[in-house]
Order: C-alpha cells, then sequence, then structure tokens
C-alpha cells in the first residue's frame, strides 16, 4: 500500500563526522554508517534521515525530503504531466529500495523511495 508520507530527510555534509557530532550533540540522534560516504540515524520519533557526504553544500538544496510510494515511474510521469521534471530518475539503492528526485514547477525538489 502506498503510504505517501515522509520516510527519510537527508542533509548534505562536507565533514559527516563534524554534522554527526552537531546532530547527536543537539538532539541525542544515534548515527549508523551505511557506506563510506553514508550515515543513517533515527530520532526518537518521525521519520528517519541520513546525512550524505558531498564536496560542496548549496544552501536551499539540503536537507531533502523523501515520500513513500508504490512505484517511482508513474509519480515521474504524473510530476511531468503536472509541469515538473525528472531531476535524478529512478535509481537502486542495493538492497534497501530505489529513489528518484522530481522538481515541483518551482524548481523544488522532491524525493520519492520505493522500498522492496
Amino acid at each position: 500500500m502506498t503510504r505517501h508520507a515522509f520516510c527519510h530527510i537527508e542533509w548534505s555534509s562536507t565533514d559527516l563526522e563534524r554534522t554527526k557530532g552537531f546532530f547527536s550533540g543537539l538532539f541525542g540522534w544515534k548515527f549508523q554508517p551505511l557506506g563510506g560516504d553514508y550515515l543513517t540515524f533515527d530520532p526518537p520519533e518521525g521519520p528517519g534521515g541520513g546525512i550524505m557526504k558531498v564536496d560542496e553544500v548549496h544552501p536551499g538544496e539540503s536537507p531533502s525530503v523523501y515520500i513513500e510510494v508504490g512505484e517511482i515511474e508513474p509519480y515521474l510521469q504524473r510530476a511531468r504531466e503536472l509541469g515538473g521534471s525528472v531531476a535524478v530518475p529512478k535509481t537502486e539503492i542495493p538492497n534497501v529500495g530505489w529513489f528518484a528526485h522530481l522538481k515541483d514547477p518551482d524548481g523544488n525538489i522532491v524525493g520519492l523511495f520505493q522500498g522492496k
């Protein structure tokens, strides 16, 4: 069943340990590594998320939100029909599922997540 709920929030960071220290110190979040350049976290309530290592953070592009859907492709097609566009096509997350990024008509990024 498609939930259409926020399911993941992702920050970009040039220094994973610094960002991990900031959020764990501020909110007490616990982090787990998921590959060399990615950390996941689970707050006490609400959706979990991740911190992705990047070379440069572009203000306004982070954090990203992800909405859970049953199948990504129909949502990408519908977004195009409604005046949006595809920023990142359906991409596999090994052993987890798939994600994609679409842009709304104003250019705001919305992440989609499809579990396995």
